[in-house]
């Protein structure tokens, strides 16, 4: 009885906080699904803390069952488990709702008691101020910086963004799902360096970006797409996503410019360079740049872009 009432007890403690078209919150049964989906592929989260021997080879039973069911499976292509997550986001109380699956309802109701034990708290905290640092940012500039993605894309910014706020958040600490371009379903980690600070309201525009803008469909997939065609030539692989990075980083750049912040907050573009990016950066910074200050068309910038 007491067990049960102190798992009522942790998860009744869910956080939720709304700024603007953005709601954050810190959701126990989503951060265990994340953890435990993040130690079965990379193998290299921390297991959760306070758990004696016995318990941390429950853990790690646990653990290897998750990896059995989820196999080779991707969170952010694979329907099933886009409907897991966004499922769980949705649960409050302390019984898991029948769409959850068996194997893995099996498996987050055997973990859930030893991850409260003690690292719920220590997520939870961490999210916490996360939310409270970004609710804030997103207040004074979200909406500004809404408008001005919206500008750049020629198309409606989401006006529905549901942020799970995680620890672990999959392979590179955030993704986002949606595929009606106005509701975006994202994780984000609260510790991953690079989503902290100022730079948490960079990707939290980045992120719900991606339910407008694809590879090869959307306001900057599908203009790739058209123009490579017209063109005759191939689009460069991760253009699109590199046009996203660039936005994303020049719009929260210019807005924190403007309240003062000058040299505290770096581009995300900046280290994009050295992971990938490169080989886009001159085109970046001088026809996709002319686009952003005005001096040239998004479709004169794409096709300068892809000459």
């Amino acid at each position: 009885m007491r067990r049960a009432m102190l798992l009522l007890l942790i998860l009744s403690s869910m956080t939720s906080h709304a700024a603007g078209r953005w709601i954050l919150q810190s959701n126990p049964w989503v951060n265990l699904h994340q953890r435990l989906m993040y130690q079965t592929r990379f193998n290299d989260a921390a297991d959760p803390a306070g758990l004696d021997a016995a318990g941390l080879a429950q853990w790690r039973k646990n653990v290897e069952a998750y990896r059995a069911w989820i196999g080779k499976r991707h969170p952010i292509f694979d329907g099933g488990l886009i409907a897991l997550n966004a499922a769980l986001s949705q649960t409050s109380g302390a019984s898991l709702p029948p769409s959850i699956p068996k194997e893995a309802a099996d498996v987050l109701n055997a973990a859930m008691p030893l991850y409260r034990i003690a690292q719920w708290q220590e997520d939870d905290r961490a999210n916490r101020f996360f939310i409270a640092m970004a609710e804030t940012l997103l207040a004074n500039a979200g909406e500004e910086l809404a408008l001005e993605h919206a500008k750049v894309y020629g198309v409606p910014f989401p006006s529905h963004i549901h942020v799970d706020v995680t620890a672990y958040a999959w392979q590179f600490g955030a993704y986002t799902t949606g595929d009606d371009g106005d509701h975006a379903q994202t994780v984000m980690s609260s510790i991953d360096p690079g989503y902290q600070g100022f730079g948490s309201l960079e990707m939290l525009l980045h992120e719900p970006s991606h339910v407008i803008a694809g590879a090869d469909s959307g306001a900057i997939g599908g203009d790739l797409t058209r123009i490579a065609k017209e063109m005759h030539v191939k689009t460069p692989p991760n253009l699109w996503h590199a046009i996203l990075f660039y936005t994303s980083s020049e719009l929260t750049r210019r807005a924190l410019a403007k309240r003062g912040v000058t040299t505290a907050f770096t581009p995300s573009m900046i280290g994009m360079y050295t992971h990938g990016f490169q080989s886009f950066r001159h085109a970046l910074e001088t026809y996709w740049q002319a686009y952003l200050d005005g001096k040239t068309t998004r479709e004169a910038a794409l096709r300068a872009i892809m000459t």
